[in-house]
Formats: C-alpha cells, structure tokens, sequence
C-alpha cells in the first residue's frame, strides 16, 4: 500500500472515529428515557463499529506482515513490534476506542432491556 493510500485511509478513519465519539457524547447527555433515541445511537454506534473492525482487520495484516519482514530481515521479535508500532499507531487506537465503544453499546442495550422491563412491568 502507497502512502497516498494509506493517508486517504487515515483520514477515512479519522472522520469515522469523530463520528463515534459524536455518538458517544450524545448518548451522555440524551434522555435514558428515551428509547427511540437509544436505539438510534446504538444503530449508529454499531455500524460504525463494523466499519472500524474492518479498518482494524486491514491495518492488523498490515502490521503482522511489518512484524515478519523484519523479524526475517534479522530484527529482534521486540524491535519488530517496536518499530511496527511507531509505523502503525492506529493499531492500538483502533484497539482502545473499538472496546470503549462496545462497552458504551453494552451500556445502551442494558438501559434498554430496562426500559423494556419497567414497560412490561407498568402493562401488567
């Protein structure tokens, strides 16, 4: 991959990050009342999760295949990851954001189980 490529990639990735975290900072201050507004958020949350794990897949091949090629061109395994790491810093934070983000859908899906439950309970 040519670095034009992988720039137009970087800032593809970066637009979809602030969108995350856009959502995220909605889901803070919205109603947890709201369903309709949570089951929004957590559409929206999610399919840009999607997007981010193939951004991540792409990005962990890359990285593993810099990791063997120097590894095989006679660098140490720990200077592999090292110098992999100076050159593919999204790895961990693709890593930090996307398991921050599954926790804020997790936290989503639980307040709605709650709204659902607290309705069935009313109903009955």
């Amino acid at each position: 991959m040519d670095a034009t490529t992988r720039t137009t990639e970087a800032m593809n990735f970066q637009k979809q990050i602030e969108d995350l975290n856009k959502y995220v900072k909605e889901y803070y201050t919205c109603n947890l009342q709201d369903g309709n507004q949570l089951s929004k958020l957590i559409q929206k949350i999610t399919g840009l999760l999607y997007y981010l794990e193939t951004e991540r897949s792409k990005t962990h091949d890359l990285y593993e295949n810099e990791v063997f090629n120097l590894v095989k061109g006679g660098a140490s395994v720990a200077r592999a990851v090292n110098e992999s790491n100076v050159k593919y810093p999204e790895m961990y934070q693709l890593r930090r954001i996307m398991d921050g983000g599954y926790r804020i859908v997790d936290a989503i899906r639980t307040n709605i189980s709650y709204l659902k439950s607290e309705k069935q309970s009313v109903n009955n």
